[in-house]
């Protein structure tokens, strides 16, 4: 999970950003910001300033300038270093030494702003989301001690109070206790534990004191791993990032161009001179600088992903929530998300039996059998099971073998009666669901049997619909079992008999009728990944108890139901409508300076730079606000 917050010096190796840091900011930097500002006062102190302000403006951008040549010679682009850059370096030669120095310090000073500010806002952003004990206690040698939580090791035994949250996942070794998982999955989840129970890291243990075998380390657990893929720097770009960093590439020479034109007309068509010319210019070209346009969208992204995991659902990138506020619809396979563990005899078949007299002889060879294929056929038995009759019960693998009255009874699927040397008659064969009986060895019929739908299916379908979201599902079941799984979840388009090709040709005929980007398939670790990748987001849950679930979907929930999905949903429209309203705010004043510099209201260069600074941070203190938004 994130670093020691104690440790607030920190070493980051590698790439342009290695160095020491101080809460996310170079030391580096700061050392040379206050030599620039040292020379910078000394400028203005004598009579000759501009050797001073020469050395303060490269002390404090040196980099700054470097960044600018290299984007040219590897890009062949311009950015907002070569704005930054040519504005100082002009203010030089109309005698404004004072302002090229005092641009560049404020514009670094604002890049060491904005990193600290970065860093605070995303440890607040974690905090909001879940926070883990510091310390906790560990039985070591019989004796209780108590170590920080990051130095918990897999197999240490934890003592886990009432009330205690657990700092990484575990197996419970001794005790009964209820935990709550309301910090991982956003909503009030009481669950009984026992010993050999696994327990998540965050989970509050709220009754009685237990013991607790730790299966990870505070950074390996599946919430760690959850908030990483949420927090990935990597995956923080997005179409409206992208968009302004093709700003700063493509319209940075338009605008130099521009700025040119601004200098020109002024002195053709007005009484300004030639240096005021220019130096209004070059406001204008400081104004043009995208920095408080592209450096707050980061942070609201992973605003808007905290949000979302805050609520149990783990968004992999920008980009996937992006689409998932788009979200048009929502398909599954009734078996990955409404079907419960249990099952029901839907049907019963046989041409040599009554049917009842079939089920009877069914329920007394399953009796002995906890299997809930076995326990469905015992309960749609309506008579008494007389246990004087069954002689022997045996377990074969997936099937069972009985002697009921003297009679040898077989059950199982078209596998194992295959293995038992059963014929199954041309015609009969069933689905994976179809359960055959032989009678000594002969066959005799069979049972349909029809997994049971969850009794919370109809709170999911319709908080997906709720938030404006069509549910398609797709099954395997026979036409009329799926029918009645559809009525009863409130499910209007649905499919059945669905192979796995089925699935994804249906897909595929579905993304043609939403639009782009909008059609989520929900599944489980044993889906297909081929139908995943299929849909425009691969949707995995159960992503607490199953590490490939957290590796194979772009969304992740967390639960073992998806109805936390319209988190997600609302989370990425709040994001996006932060966006929006920060970008319109950053060019509204933009647009301001621009008119101010232009009638020579705004006359310093540096306060356009400190007004960018200013907005920027702005921005970035403004990003939280996505967990208040609302679309």
């Amino acid at each position: 999970m994130k670093e020691n917050l104690k440790t607030i010096m920190k070493k980051r190796e590698g790439g342009p950003s290695g160095g020491y840091t101080w809460f996310g900011v170079k030391i580096e930097l700061l050392i040379r910001l206050a030599i620039a500002a040292a020379l910078f006062i000394a400028g203005l102190i004598v009579s000759n300033s501009t050797t001073f302000m020469l050395l303060s403006f490269l002390i404090a951008g040196y980099d700054v300038i470097f960044r600018a040549l290299v984007r040219i010679a590897n890009e062949k682009t311009f950015g907002e270093e070569l704005i930054i850059t040519l504005a100082a370096a002009l203010a030089f030669v109309i005698n404004a030494g004072y302002e090229a120095a005092a641009v560049m310090i404020i514009y670094q000073a604002g890049f060491a702003l904005r990193a600290y500010a970065m860093e605070i806002t995303r440890n607040n952003l974690e905090d909001r989301v879940i926070q883990l004990p510091a310390e906790f206690t560990v039985l070591r040698d019989d004796e209780k001690v108590t170590i920080d939580s990051t130095d918990i090791q897999v197999d240490e035994i934890l003592i886990v109070q009432p009330g205690d949250t657990v700092p990484v996942d575990c197996e419970v070794t001794m005790g009964e206790s209820s935990v709550d998982l309301f910090a991982l999955l956003g909503h009030t989840s009481n669950r009984e534990v026992r010993e050999g129970d696994a327990i998540s890291a965050g989970a509050v243990n709220v009754s009685a004191e237990i013991r607790v075998r730790a299966t990870s380390t505070l950074n390996d657990s599946a919430f760690a791993q959850a908030m990483a893929a949420v927090s990935d720097e990597n995956s923080m770009p997005s179409a409206v990032e992208t968009s302004i960093g093709r700003y700063s590439a493509v319209f940075a020479p338009f605008t130099i161009g521009i700025c040119i034109l601004v200098a020109l007309v002024l002195m053709i068509f007005t009484s300004v001179s030639t240096e005021e010319a220019i130096h209004r210019a070059l406001i204008v070209l400081i104004i043009a600088c995208p920095t408080a346009m592209w450096v707050p969208i980061p942070l609201i992204y992973l605003a808007g992903l905290f949000r979302s995991l805050k609520h149990g659902v783990a968004v992999k990138g920008a980009a996937v929530l992006d689409s998932v506020s788009k979200t048009g619809a929502v398909v599954f396979d009734k078996d990955d998300l409404l079907s419960s563990e249990e099952f029901r005899v839907s049907a019963v078949r046989s041409d040599k039996l009554d049917p009842n007299v079939l089920l009877k002889v069914a329920a007394h060879a399953a009796i002995g059998s906890s299997r809930s294929e076995s326990v469905a056929i015992v309960n749609a038995y309506e008579g008494i099971i007389d246990n004087s009759l069954i002689q022997r019960f045996e377990e074969i693998g997936s099937g069972i073998a009985a002697v009921i009255d003297g009679v040898v009874i077989t059950m199982g699927g078209q596998s194992t009666m295959a293995r038992l040397g059963v014929t199954i008659p041309s015609g009969e064969e069933g689905d994976p669901y179809t359960i055959f009986l032989a009678l000594n060895g002969r066959y005799a019929g069979s049972i349909q049997l029809t997994r049971t739908i969850r009794t919370d299916a109809q709170k999911t379908v319709n908080s997906i619909e709720a938030s404006g979201c069509d549910c398609i599902m797709l099954s395997d079941d026979t036409p009329e079992n799926t029918r009645l799984i559809a009525a009863a979840a409130g499910i209007r388009e649905f499919y059945g008999q669905c192979t796995p090709m089925d699935h994804l040709e249906k897909l595929q005929e579905i993304k043609e009728r939403y639009p782009v980007n909008s059609v989520l398939y929900i599944g489980t670790d044993t889906t297909d990944t081929s139908t995943l990748d299929a849909a425009d987001i691969g949707v995995c849950i159960n992503g607490l108890r199953s590490p490939i679930a957290l590796q194979t979907g772009s969304v992740v929930v967390l639960d073992s139901v998806a109805d936390s999905l319209t988190d997600a949903v609302e989370a990425g429209k709040a994001t996006r409508k932060t966006v929006r309203t920060t970008l319109t705010a950053v060019i509204v004043m933009k647009c301001l300076l621009f008119a101010l510099s232009l009638f020579g209201i705004t006359y310093q260069m540096w306060f356009a730079a400190m007004v960018d600074v200013i907005v920027g941070m702005a921005g970035i203190l403004c990003s939280t606000s996505v967990w208040k938004n609302k679309e």
